[in-house]
């Protein structure tokens, strides 16, 4: 049974009930699913930092890309958008239509974005143990 109500600002609610319908022959599932995420998120952002330090802009483009749709598919608003500005700044661009930036430019901005994702992830997880009463 849930705890803490997940907040509107970091959870999307309406993707997030999609996993929870999952739930039905599984009580864990989602649960399972959330706990996978924060895994292999911290995994992956330990790659990212090795590519920040590696100045490789591709790498990061793609690692940004893989952790967008994780935490769409989880509903994490602010990580989802995190990560798609790490994605598109790896592509060397602000957004998606946006001009070209340079690399050292798309690499300060990643840096300032990693540190965000720090505390946006550690406020989800908080989220999802009050929710889960892990």
């Amino acid at each position: 049974m849930p705890g803490e109500p997940l907040p509107a600002d970091v959870v999307d609610m309406a993707t997030f009930e999609e996993l929870l319908e999952m739930d039905e022959d599984d009580p864990g599932f989602s649960q399972s699913l959330v706990e996978n995420f924060f895994e292999q998120t911290e995994d992956v952002l330990k790659e990212m930092q090795r590519s920040l330090a590696l100045r490789n802009l591709d790498a990061l483009s793609r690692q940004g890309h893989f952790l967008k749709g994780s935490a769409a598919a989880i509903g994490i608003i602010e990580l989802r958008k995190a990560f798609e500005r790490i994605q598109y700044l790896g592509q060397g661009k602000v957004e998606s239509d946006a001009g070209p930036i340079t690399p050292d430019q798309a690499l300060a901005q990643i840096e300032q974005l990693m540190g965000d994702v720090s505390v946006d992830l550690a406020e989800a997880r908080r989220a999802f143990a009050a929710y889960y009463q892990a």
